[in-house]
């Protein structure tokens, strides 16, 4: 699902307002230490830590590499700054970031909860998996704590490296079951996605100056390789409508045999809010 300007302007509130320390949920200082990783008679070669914000028994997190030669007046600093999914959270650094001095980090976590048009959006569990050769590949759970086995993104990004290439999988998005993953697409170099949430489909709509009602359908049937998709209330309550049958896994829609045997209405599939399995509406002639 593609954001539209609600979200846009919501995502960009957000990272404002965790620049400025006023946001959803409170920031705090990052506690962090510098380790020295090599040195010699050029330079050193430095890694910042700091103590994990949300669990400190899990170990310390780097957020930047630096290199100091002092012969060359040369001092580089690299950041791992920018929302981190393994935090849920944003670590943002203050001050010169091109400076190797002079400058602070905190840490912000993500709402749990924002309402965008009117919607309450809820902020998925998401997790990058390490692969061979340096890929990683972003999984979330649905909802309902169930893993959605495709990932979000994958990703090539060598150990402690800011360097990456991304490939962001958008219909991923559309396998949340009763509404939607959303987050905006990452440029093609970024180490990372925003926060991902999940929107519910709305429970009513307007199309065309005409209201409908979205429909509670369920697969159903003891035999796996025979079950039929019943809407129920449809219409009116306690009228219950075979839509779909799935047989070995092949699915055969019933849709428009339902809508020539309702008398005050009929079904609509909302491809505009997934194009993969959209959800059914109910409208009044």
């Amino acid at each position: 699902m593609k954001i539209n300007l609600s979200r846009f302007l919501k995502l960009s509130a957000w990272i404002i307002a965790a620049c400025s320390g006023s946001a959803f949920a409170q920031s705090a200082p990052l506690s962090c230490y510098w380790q020295l990783d090599n040195q010699n008679e050029l330079g050193t070669w430095e890694s910042q830590l700091c103590s994990n914000p949300v669990d400190a028994s899990k170990p310390d997190i780097l957020i930047a590499n630096r290199v100091n030669i002092p012969s060359h007046s040369l001092c580089t600093i690299s950041w791992y700054d920018g929302y981190r999914t393994e935090l849920k959270g944003i670590v943002q650094v203050s001050g010169s970031k091109s400076a190797c001095y002079s400058y602070s980090a905190t840490f912000q976590p993500a709402p749990q909860t924002q309402v965008v048009d009117g919607i309450e959006e809820t902020l998925l569990d998401c997790s990058w998996e390490k692969g061979e050769s340096n890929f990683h590949r972003l999984y979330c759970k649905d909802i309902k704590g169930q893993l959605v086995n495709h990932p979000v993104a994958t990703k090539i990004q060598a150990s402690d490296s800011n360097q990456c290439a991304m490939y962001f999988n958008s219909s991923a998005l559309d396998l949340f079951g009763d509404g939607n993953a959303v987050v905006e697409a990452p440029p093609s170099t970024a180490c990372d996605t925003d926060p991902i949430y999940f929107r519910p489909y709305p429970k009513k709509r307007i199309v065309d100056g005409v209201e409908e009602v979205l429909l509670q359908c369920t697969w159903q049937g003891e035999d796996e390789g025979l079950q039929v998709k019943l809407c129920t209330d449809v219409g009116t309550l306690g009228n219950d409508v075979a839509v779909a049958v799935k047989m070995n896994g092949t699915v055969q829609s019933w849709l428009s045999t339902a809508n020539r045997n309702l008398k005050n209405g009929q079904i609509i599939e909302a491809h505009a809010l997934n194009s993969f399995n959209p959800p059914l509406y109910f409208k009044v002639n």
